[in-house]
């Protein structure tokens, strides 16, 4: 079984190399092709770990379902967090990091990769989403994300911006699988 260091440290490859494009795109190839020889993903026996991420849950007496694919795209607002969450557990279990390239959404199967876009400025990220939010009283946030990657969107003083979401399907097998969960 593995320990919240170990989740704590995938958790830091996964961000890493998906901020390394270069290295994705040398990985991400070669799967898509090894992809295309089969017709269902072939699995080794593990028992994959899946934690109450993916039952319905209420928050605030809202019930939220969480998806089971991998297709989201929305326009809405982003906002950040940081200081209050910093070393608390994600819904997946890993310990959250401020300074990491993750993010929280209300209803993505965890993990998946996400592209971010700031609509004022044409920034984008792409993000590990491991955790559930926002939920603030606003509808209108789509996403949370973190300090880091707040920054990089160039939004973090004034603390929210209209983004747009894109959920990458691919990459977001690969992280689920890197997590030791069934992929959609």
């Amino acid at each position: 079984m593995l320990s919240v260091t170990d989740f704590a440290n995938i958790n830091d490859m996964v961000a890493d190399f998906l901020k390394n494009s270069l290295s994705f795109k040398l990985l991400y190839v070669p799967l898509v092709l090894l992809g295309a020889c089969s017709t269902t993903p072939q699995y080794t026996g593990e028992k994959y770990w899946h934690h109450g991420s993916e039952r319905p849950y209420r928050i605030k007496g809202v019930m939220y379902y969480p998806q089971v694919h991998y297709r989201y795209a929305a326009i809405g607002e982003a906002s950040w967090y940081g200081y209050d969450c910093q070393g608390l557990p994600t819904a997946i279990g890993v310990i959250f990091r401020k300074n990491k390239l993750t993010a929280a959404h209300r209803t993505l199967p965890l993990p998946s990769v996400v592209v971010v876009e700031n609509l004022e400025n044409g920034k984008r990220v792409r993000l590990l989403v491991n955790d559930r939010g926002p939920f603030a009283k606003t509808n209108r946030r789509v996403i949370d994300v973190t300090q880091r990657a707040a920054e990089l969107l160039g939004f973090r003083a004034k603390g929210f911006a209209r983004v747009k979401v894109t959920c990458l399907a691919k990459a977001s097998r690969i992280a689920a699988l890197a997590y030791k969960r069934k992929p959609y």
